[in-house]
This record gives structure tokens, sequence and C-alpha cells, in this order.
């Protein structure tokens, strides 16, 4: 559970100190929904960015399911490739976003961190055709550049290898890595990957990752089945 109601009174207390131009449009035992524009200002790469944006900010209560934003005034292109078809961002994977909110949860860094860098990938984009601070596909293509990041490996090959050990075998740091170099764990990829054997909690983050690609290449092989046999 991320956020019980209380928890996400207290935050949005916050987060109205910092972003004013939000207030709460309406509330039920199952989420709390904020709207209003929200000021973005940053810079980097030379570019400057100070705007406001108006927004549906949508935090689900006594659940695991993130917090989200919605274009509801499609200020954003609606051809966009991270504007979904119903108006929802996509900010960036849930991989990442959960794993740097593994301790606790902060609406105000959230913000911060992801939506107004969001915004201005979007403008950066806009004007010079390109990402400010690179681009990370959807579904599973986006998990897998996340933990290719995460783990410091080029390879989705022996990414999804490493994924697998680490949801189906203890660390042992003595035994040959999963990525195939013939060197052991602890000689190769263990320092990186350990904390993801050893955390439960970043444990489960993987496990679901890990069920999701599986799970998706499993459907893509049974089509290509039925593709062959229908031929």
């Amino acid at each position: 559970m991320i956020f019980t109601k209380e928890m996400a009174h207290q935050q949005i207390t916050e987060l109205l100190e910092v972003q004013s131009g939000l207030h709460i449009e309406a509330e039920s035992e199952t989420q709390i929904e904020l709207t209003g524009d929200i000021f973005i200002n940053c810079k980097s790469k030379g570019f400057f960015l100070s705007e406001n944006y108006p927004v549906q900010i949508v935090i689900p209560l006594n659940s695991n399911e993130l917090p989200y934003v919605i274009d509801n005034e499609n200020r954003i292109a609606k051809d966009y490739p991270h504007r979904y078809d119903n108006g929802k961002l996509c900010l960036e994977t849930e991989t990442s976003i959960r794993i740097r909110f593994l301790d606790s949860f902060s609406l105000v860094e959230w913000i911060r961190e992801f939506v107004e860098t969001y915004y201005f990938s979007y403008e950066f984009f806009q004007r010079y055709g390109e990402f400010p601070f690179g681009e990370r596909g959807h579904g599973v293509q986006g998990i897998v550049e996340t933990y290719q990041e995460l783990f410091q490996e080029k390879d989705p090959i022996k990414v999804f290898a490493l994924m697998k050990a680490i949801c189906e075998h203890p660390y042992r740091g003595h035994s040959l890595c999963p990525c195939g170099s013939n060197q052991k764990l602890r000689l190769c990829h263990g320092p990186i990957v350990m904390k993801y054997y050893m955390d439960n909690r970043l444990n489960k983050i993987v496990q679901a990752d890990y069920k999701n690609i599986y799970d998706y290449l499993v459907n893509c092989y049974e089509q290509l089945r039925y593709r062959e046999k229908a031929k």
C-alpha cells in the first residue's frame, strides 16, 4: 500500500505549499483527485521552461497503484508518443518510480523528479526533435530498458537471464554469473545485482517484472505457432 487517506492528505498539504495552483477536486475511499495548474520551472541543456500546465492528478488510496497525471486540457499533443489516448501521461516506467520511492513515497519529490521532467522533455522535444534525457519504450520494452540501465548490461537476453536467476535462486557469489560470461557471479554482475536478491522489496519488483516479460514472450511464441499452423 502506497497511500492511506491520512498519509495522502499529509503529503497533499506539503505539495500545495509548493504547487499552490492545485486543489482537491474530488475524494472517495479509493482515490483523491487534484486539479488545477502545475508550475514547471526547469532549466537544462541550454533550454529554460517556466510555464503553467493544467492537470488532473489521481492518487489511489489503500492500493499499490502509483499516482498518475492526466492531461485534461490537451496541452500535450495527442500524437506525442508518451501521452496515451485517455490523456494519461507516461512519466517513466513503473519500475523506475517504485525503486526510486522504495522506502517511502513523496508527492513533492515525484512531481519534481518525474512530472516536471516530463513537461520539460516534452517542450524540448517539440522544439528540437529529440529527448534531452533519453527515452524509454512502453510496456515490456520499457521494463527491459530499465533493467539494462540498473544492471549495467546492454544485452537484453543477459538482462532476462539475470532477472530469472534473481527470481528463482538465492545469491551464491561462487556460482557462475547467469549472464554467461563464465565468471563467478561475485566477479561479474554480482556486486550490481546483489541487492535485488537480498532486499525483499526489490525482489518483489523484479519478480513482477520478470513475470510480465515471461508472459509477453510466451504470448508472442503462441501467436507465432498459431500463424505457422494457419499457413
